[in-house]
This record gives structure tokens, C-alpha cells and sequence, in this order.
């Protein structure tokens, strides 16, 4: 090996030691790219309006750069699960949902969405038990709606007009 490879070899090795440091301390990756508040609320902006108009496609590649370089905005995980849902990508949506789940372990609307999917997915009884989490955390006025669906769906579930 030349001392010009050994050096960038060193490099490397120096950047990814500091790119590691720097995310274990809680930093994220658009730190590192220099993005602020302003560009993620601009970008957010741009996937939410090809999400609304349908382009799921490109919505969902949106709103996984987001949730890359700021994992620890719950929106954005909760707009990428939105769009797997639609999709019908319900196992990859159930697992979007539950990392916004994890930035706010009280807020019962990620698991209201798991719920709709895994009732999609057929999984009747877990669908039942993320909604019995919803019922018992919808306590705030911004979440009393998803308390109502969540009784109605249960009902609906345990009727059996949603087959196994």
C-alpha cells in the first residue's frame, strides 16, 4: 500500500469516527449536510404537496430523505408511514408508524394507523389491541376523534364484518 492510500485510508477511517461520534450524541445527518429548520420545513412542504396530489411515489421519496436527516421529527416517519398505507405497503407502514410512535410514546394516532393496517393485513387481534391503546391514551381534545373511530373500529372488528 502507498502512503497516499494509507493516507486517505486514514481519512476515511477519521471522518466515519466523527460522523459516528457526532450521530451516538444525538446529532443527525442533516446536521453534517448543514440543513436547518427552514429546509426541512420547505421540503416537508414539497412532499406533503405531491402526497396530496397523489404522486406517492414521489411523496414517499421525500419523506424518506426527511426521515433520514432528521429522525427526530415525528412527521416525518408519520407522512413516510401515510404514504406506505395508501400504497398498501402495510408491514413497511406499520413499521414507519411505530418510529413515530417511539418520538411520542403517548400519542395514540400512530397506533390508530397500525391498527388500520394491521386490520388490512388481517391480524385482527392485534389490530383490536393497538386500538385498546388508542382508547386508553385518546385523552386530549386533538386525539378525542381517533378515541370515537377507535370504539367504532373495534366494533366493526369484533363483528366479523372484517374477515380474519
Amino acid at each position: 500500500m502507498s502512503s497516499s492510500e494509507s493516507s486517505v485510508e486514514k481519512d476515511i477511517d477519521e471522518a466515519v469516527e466523527a460522523m459516528a461520534l457526532h450521530l451516538a450524541g444525538g446529532g443527525t445527518l442533516g446536521d453534517l449536510r448543514g440543513l436547518n429548520e427552514g429546509h426541512y420545513e420547505a421540503i416537508y412542504a414539497a412532499g406533503y404537496a405531491q402526497y396530496n396530489a397523489g404522486r406517492y411515489e414521489q411523496a414517499e421519496k421525500v419523506f424518506q430523505f426527511l426521515s433520514m436527516y432528521q429522525p427526530y421529527d415525528r412527521r416525518f416517519p408519520m407522512a413516510l408511514a401515510s404514504v406506505k398505507q395508501v400504497k398498501g405497503d402495510y408491514a413497511e407502514a406499520i413499521g414507519y408508524y411505530a418510529m413515530a410512535s417511539v418520538l411520542d410514546m403517548m400519542d395514540p394516532v400512530p397506533l390508530f394507523h397500525s391498527a388500520e393496517c394491521l386490520a388490512a393485513l388481517g391480524r385482527i387481534d392485534d389490530a383490536v389491541e393497538a386500538l385498546g391503546f388508542v382508547i386508553r391514551n385518546a385523552n386530549q381534545p386533538e386525539t378525542a376523534s381517533y378515541k370515537q373511530r377507535a370504539e367504532a373500529m373495534i366494533g366493526i372488528l369484533k363483528s366479523g364484518e372484517i374477515a380474519k
